[in-house]
C-alpha cells in the first residue's frame, strides 16, 4: 500500500474503536430481532440517493455503498461497474485507517448512516464482532466459505477470527515480513548481510567498527504491528483469541520467546546497534532512504513505499530479501492488510456481499491493485504465477523481487488480535519504549503490561484464558 495509506492504517492504533466495548458483553451474539448483524436487508431502493465520488454510469441499477481508502480505487470501482449491470459500487474515500473507523463508530452509536461494505484491516476486525450486536455479517450464508483457497491460509484465518465457521470478511492484501538493505552501504565497508538476527547484531557492529557514520537499522517501540510481529517470528503468541470463543482470550507477553525478544532490542539498543525512533513520521522515512540506516525491517508495503520518499541517496542501491530469522525454524510473518466486510446497515445485504466477494475477483482489478494501488496480493492463483514472480523492480535494481516476497506471504499461517487492539497496542508502546530507550527491566515490565491488559479485560467482561 502507499505511504499515505499505510500510516493512517495498519500502522495507528485506532483509539475510536475502545467504544466498541460498550455495546454489550463479549460473546453474545446479535439477533434478527435486535437488528444485529445476522440480520439480512432488502431495500432495493435505499441507495437510490447516495452520494458517490464516482461516477454512476447505468441509471437505474442498484447501488452498493462501499468506504474503501485503497489507491487507485476509483479506476477499480469504474471497472467493476462497466463489468456488472445488476450492480454498481458508489464508493467513498471516508478517510483512512483511524479516520474511517471514528465514522464507523460514529454510525454504529447512531445506528444509521453506515456504508454497506467498509474496509476494515485485520487487528480491527474482532472489535466489530466481540459484543451483543455484531456490526459485521457473517458472509459464510453467502458461500465465502468455498473461497478460502482462493486466499493465503494466514489472511483467511485473520477474517474468520480463527473460528472456522464465520467468516466477517473478505481478504485483499497483506503485508509480507522482508528485509529491505542498502547493498552499497554493505559493499563499502566489506559487512556480509545477515541473514539471522545474531548475524544482524554482528553486522550493525561491524558497520560501525569500520567506519559507518550511520546505523543498521531502527528498532520502533510504537511499531505496533510490527513489535507483535517480530515475537511471532520467535514463535511467540502475545494474544490468543477466536470467534469459537467470543467471551474468551488470552495474554502471554510473559513468554521465554517475548523475553528473548525484548531482551534482543535492549541490548542492541544499549550498545548503540540500532536507534529507536518512533514509527511512521516524516522523520522515519527520511532517515530510511537518506542512508541513515543501512537496513529496514518491514512489511512489503514499505517496498513500494520508498519510491515515493523525498530526500532519498541518489547512491542508493536497495534490494530486498528474507527478515532475518531467530533459527532454522523461523516462520514467516505478516504485518498489515485489509479486508472488505459488509456491515449490518447494509441496504441490501446479499447484493453488498457479492461486492465484498466479487470485488478484487477479477484480473484486471486485480492487476490495477498490484501495479497502481501497491497492494501486495493474497490470492494464492496470482502469488505463485511465474509472471508475478518474475515481475522487475527498477527501484531494486531490476530485482525480482516478488520471489523474495511471495513465499513469505503462502507461507503466513496467521496470528491472533483482540477485541481491544488499540487499547492494547497503547500500553505496549509505553512498555516497549521504557525498555529499549530507559533500560527498564524486561521480565518485570513484561510481567506489569501482562497485568495491565488481562486486568482491562476483566474489566470489559471477557474471561482471561490461564
Amino acid at each position: 500500500m502507499k505511504k499515505s495509506m499505510r500510516i493512517a492504517s495498519a500502522c495507528v492504533a485506532c483509539l475510536a474503536l475502545l467504544s466498541f466495548s460498550a455495546c454489550g458483553a463479549p460473546g453474545s451474539q446479535g439477533s434478527k430481532d435486535a437488528g444485529g448483524a445476522d440480520q439480512v436487508h432488502s431495500d432495493a431502493k435505499a441507495n437510490d440517493d447516495a452520494k458517490c465520488q464516482n461516477t454512476i454510469k447505468k441509471k437505474g441499477v442498484e447501488k452498493v455503498t462501499v468506504w474503501a481508502w485503497y489507491p487507485a480505487m476509483e479506476k477499480m470501482v469504474d471497472t467493476f461497474n462497466d463489468q456488472h449491470d445488476d450492480v454498481q459500487v458508489c464508493w467513498t474515500r471516508a478517510g483512512s485507517g483511524q479516520t474511517q473507523y471514528q465514522k464507523i463508530t460514529t454510525a454504529v452509536k447512531a445506528k444509521s448512516g453506515l456504508a454497506d461494505v467498509v474496509q476494515i484491516e485485520y487487528d480491527v476486525l474482532s472489535q466489530y464482532v466481540s459484543g451483543v450486536e455484531k456490526h459485521l455479517v457473517d458472509l459464510n450464508q453467502f458461500g465465502a466459505d468455498k473461497l478460502s483457497d482462493k486466499y493465503t491460509k494466514g489472511v483467511w484465518n485473520a477474517v474468520s477470527l480463527r473460528g472456522g465457521k464465520s467468516v466477517y470478511a473478505i481478504p485483499v492484501d497483506q503485508g509480507p515480513y522482508v528485509m529491505m538493505y542498502r547493498k552499497d552501504i554493505f559493499d563499502k565497508y566489506g559487512v556480509k548481510v545477515p541473514t539471522t538476527w545474531q548475524e544482524y547484531e554482528q553486522a550493525g557492529k561491524e558497520l560501525r567498527q569500520k567506519g559507518f557514520q550511520g546505523h543498521i537499522g531502527n528498532y520502533e517501540p510504537s511499531g505496533n504491528g510490527s513489535n507483535v510481529t517480530l515475537i511471532a517470528q520467535n514463535k511467540g503468541k502475545v494474544y490468543d483469541y477466536s470467534a469459537s470463543q467470543p467471551d474468551k482470550l488470552g495474554v502471554d507477553f510473559t513468554s521465554k520467546e517475548s523475553k528473548e525478544v525484548m531482551e534482543y532490542w535492549q541490548r542492541l539498543a544499549k550498545e548503540g546497534v540500532v536507534t529507536t525512533d518512533d514509527a511512521y513520521t516524516a522523520e522515519w522515512y527520511k532517515k530510511i532512504v537518506d542512508g541513515s540506516w543501512a537496513t529496514a525491517v518491514c512489511a512489503s508495503w514499505l517496498v513500494g513505499n520508498l519510491r515515493g520518499v523525498s530526500g532519498a541517496d541518489s547512491s542508493a542501491d536497495w534490494k530486498v530479501a528474507k527478515a532475518p530469522g531467530w533459527s532454522s525454524t523461523t516462520p514467516s510473518v505478516n504485518f498489515g492488510g485489509s479486508s472488505l466486510a459488509v456491515t449490518d446497515q447494509a441496504k441490501v445485504t446479499k447484493k453488498a456481499a457479492k461486492v465484498a466477494m466479487e470485488f478484487f475477483d477479477d484480473p484486471a482489478i486485480q492487476q490495477t491493485a498490484i501495479t497502481e494501488s501497491g497492494l501486495f496480493p493474497t490470492w494464492t492463483k496470482v502469488l505463485n504465477s511465474e509472471s508475478f514472480q518474475n515481475m522487475t523492480d527498477p527501484f531494486y535494481g531490476d530485482q525480482k523481487i516478488n520471489q523474495v516476497i511471495a513465499p513469505v506471504a503462502l507461507g503466513y499461517k496467521g496470528y491472533d488480535f483482540l477485541p481491544f487492539q488499540p487499547y492494547a497496542y497503547d500500553e505496549q508502546t509505553k512498555v516497549f519504549t521504557e525498555i529499549v530507550r530507559n533500560g527498564a527491566d524486561v521480565p518485570s515490565s513484561l510481567r506489569a503490561l501482562n497485568k495491565t491488559l488481562t486486568d482491562y479485560a476483566t474489566q470489559q467482561g471477557f474471561t482471561v484464558k490461564k
